[in-house]
């Protein structure tokens, strides 16, 4: 098989041939030039042979016809010489045709002229080769050249100028019938060269469709023969492996394989050979050596009985789909955690929400002693311990509302380098002496919306978490600077939204994490800490602060580097005026007022009826909110605050208000709980564990204000917890 020089002009073996490569087309025509010579020198061995078994009389005729013949293979060194320079190539072809003709008809001549009417099929050597060879003008420039020689020398005969050398009866009409014989099948010649001709086309033009197509794949395709060497591929092959095709030709496939991969692919296509279509992944060493994964599937080729001759098939780089599995992996692992931590959160928020009913009683009923003692009295040491225990339990409370993202948080503008600079020192003391503190501010730093206190919260949990990464010492270095988050970043980090942010980041050089404990880093209860050593909540606590301020948490880290905490908070495009604080506690103000409360919780319901009572106020108590609802159908009076838990059995608070409001629109709303979801504006709510100083100053403080319009007072939907 010729295959021409690499390049554009390049003929890939085995598929269609580049028929306008200049190589190809001098390499067919002296083919063509080959089979005309060796037809010329049989169409003389036949008649020299037929001259030996059938002996022409008289021996003088016989030996012209012979050097006639001889002739006519010695004119075959001419031919050949002129052919090799390539110039006038059709024309050289033409005239060969017609000297041949030349030739036949002197051999006619002598042979008796039109006495030799019986051999003029002679003619039909020329005319059937210039078809088949040349194309169907040709064959029918040989028919009419062949019959006007012919014609021509009976014409010269019957006008005398040629004398014929002897007579043959019905001479004339045997050659009248052979002319006629000579023209139909030259005829028929022509229509069937047309015909061959436009087939090769036809058949060239969907070769050279077929080879772009295959081309045009940008996998690799491949054919094998039964020892599963390479018989036919297309360029895909050359241009990854970087090997010409002198160099694939013929070459095992499995030796391009990577070594590891070729015991599971040797096993592939042997079951391709038993027919049976394969599928396996193996790794194609590249010209730079890489490997690179590929995915190849193949069938078995039969031959025209049936057996199978070879193998063909597909090789597809999956390396792209093997990144795109990993990432997915990825995601649904982030996925499967953040539902883990969605789940586990809830459970927090509805055990925080049955704690901070406990811790009500308990804080309200110590402040109630306190105030019937004096610090110096025992009793009065006790009670405050009590307390000071239970506002830590009230501060764990809040933690675990925290790491729910459903603790109220107290957000206002705020400047992430006033919170990292007021909590530095306490962070000094926290770490060590043996753990280096660097901080570094942005001067330039936008500002977030966020709680001052859960902030702090943070980087204190970020803090106690290098100090144990860093048993030895180390570096704790804090961080903060303005970025912008792109579409690139969102689509690895779930949560995440483009655009402005603020990043707080804190890196540590401790042990760091593998990626498996990276990967439960924030996961609720996951620690690597020893046993008492750490409950694992901190860092979910921190993912369910960031998640409530609307920002994102990033970590970098690995064994024996370190680990880099980023915090990202949205950006606020202007200052919001905070919120304005009491400067002070001043006496517990009280009232005569009406308040129809509603609480589920006996132990609850006791304690702020009584601190209301002992405020001066008329209380009305139900357990639940269809007791309460129904209390206030059958109260003549007006009733001028509606207090309430969020979630009671039967109707919940915010049913309640709304049924409650319908029928009496001036009366004021108040709800209490530990939080709420959807939140519930912080003017008409009582944050859990209630005390008895924010009980009366936010009642007061709800019936100074203007009654509310219905919306506004319950908030919109259901409660989910309260």
């Amino acid at each position: 098989m010729h295959t021409g020089p690499r390049g554009a002009n390049y003929a890939r073996p085995l598929l269609a041939r580049a028929y306008n490569n200049p190589a190809a087309r001098d390499l067919r025509r002296r083919q063509r030039l080959y089979q005309e010579l060796a037809v010329r020198g049989g169409v003389t061995f036949v008649i020299l042979v037929f001259q030996i078994v059938f002996p022409i009389e008289p021996a003088a005729i016989a030996r012209r016809i012979a050097l006639i013949a001889l002739c006519g293979l010695f004119l075959n060194w001419p031919y050949y010489l002129a052919a090799r320079s390539g110039r006038g190539y059709r024309a050289q072809a033409y005239a060969r045709m017609l000297a041949d003709i030349l030739l036949m008809s002197l051999g006619l001549y002598v042979a008796g002229g039109l006495a030799a009417a019986q051999y003029l099929g002679v003619y039909l050597i020329v005319t059937i080769y210039a078809g088949i060879t040349f194309s169907s003008r040709a064959c029918l420039m040989a028919t009419a050249a062949a019959t006007a020689s012919y014609v021509a020398i009976l014409m010269l005969q019957h006008a005398g100028i040629l004398s014929a050398p002897f007579d043959l009866p019905n001479a004339a009409t045997i050659a009248a019938f052979n002319l006629v014989i000579l023209n139909i099948a030259g005829a028929l010649t022509a229509i069937l060269a047309r015909a061959l001709r436009d087939s090769r086309r036809r058949l060239r033009a969907t070769a050279q469709e077929l080879e772009r197509f295959v081309e045009a794949i940008p996998d690799v395709i491949y054919v094998l023969d039964s020892a599963g060497r390479l018989s036919l591929w297309n360029r895909k092959l050359e241009s990854v492996t970087g090997r010409g095709a002198e160099d694939l030709k013929g070459k095992p496939l499995i030796d391009l394989l990577a070594e590891d991969d070729r015991d599971a692919f040797r096993a592939a296509l042997a079951s391709g050979l038993e027919d049976r279509p394969f599928e396996v992944e193996s790794r194609l060493g590249g010209a730079d050596g890489a490997l690179t994964a590929y995915q190849w599937t193949g069938a078995a080729l039969k031959d025209e009985h049936g057996e199978v001759s070879g193998l063909t098939g597909v090789g597809r780089d999956v390396t792209e789909r093997q990144r795109a599995e990993e990432v997915l992996r990825q995601r649904e692992s982030e996925m499967r955690q953040l539902q883990k931590i969605e789940a586990i959160g809830r459970l927090a928020g509805g055990v925080a929400h049955d704690f901070n009913n406990v811790l009500t009683v308990v804080i309200g009923r110590c402040q109630l002693l306190l105030a019937r003692y004096q610090p110096e009295d025992p009793v009065y040491q006790d009670l405050d311990q009590i307390e000071s225990t239970a506002q830590r339990a009230a501060s764990l409370t809040r933690q675990l509302l925290a790491f729910s993202r459903n603790q109220a948080s107290a957000q206002q503008p705020l400047d992430l380098n006033t919170t990292v600079a007021s909590v530095s020192d306490m962070l000094g003391r926290l770490i060590g002496e043996n753990i280096q503190l660097a901080v570094t501010l942005d001067p330039k730093l936008d500002l977030v919306m966020a709680d001052p206190g859960q902030i702090e919260q943070v980087i204190v949990n970020f803090a106690v978490n290098a100090r144990d990464a860093m048993p030895d010492g180390g570096r704790l270095s804090i961080a903060t600077r303005n970025t912008t988050l792109n579409a690139e970043f969102v689509s690895v980090h779930p949560g995440a939204i483009v655009g402005p942010h603020v990043l707080l980041e804190v890196r540590d050089t401790g042990l760091g994490m593998d990626e498996e404990t990276r990967q439960r880093a924030f996961e609720p209860f996951f620690t690597t800490k020893a046993p008492g050593k750490g409950c694992g909540l901190g860092l979910s606590t921190v993912y369910g602060i960031i998640k409530q301020h609307g920002g994102c948490i990033a970590v970098e880290s690995g064994p024996g580097r370190g680990a880099a905490f980023s915090v990202y908070l949205p950006r606020i495009e202007a200052a919001i005026e905070a919120p304005r604080v009491d400067a002070g506690r001043g006496p517990f103000p009280g009232g005569e007022e009406t308040i129809l409360l509603a609480e589920d919780e006996e132990a609850v319901r006791g304690l702020v009826c009584e601190i209301l009572r002992r405020l001066g106020y008329r209380v009305l108590v139900a357990g639940d909110g269809v007791e309460a609802l129904a209390l206030s159908q059958r109260f003549p009076d007006r009733i001028h605050l509606l207090l309430t838990d969020v979630i009671m059995p039967g109707m919940d608070g915010r049913e309640l208000a709304e049924r409650m409001l319908a029928a009496r629109p001036d009366t004021r709303t108040l709800f209490m709980s530990g939080y709420a979801e959807p939140p519930i504006p912080d003017d008409v709510l009582l944050q859990k564990p209630v005390t008895p100083d924010a009980l009366a100053r936010k009642v007061a403080e709800v019936l100074r204000q203007p009654a509310p319009h219905h919306r506004d007072a319950i908030g919109a939907g259901p409660a989910l917890a309260g």
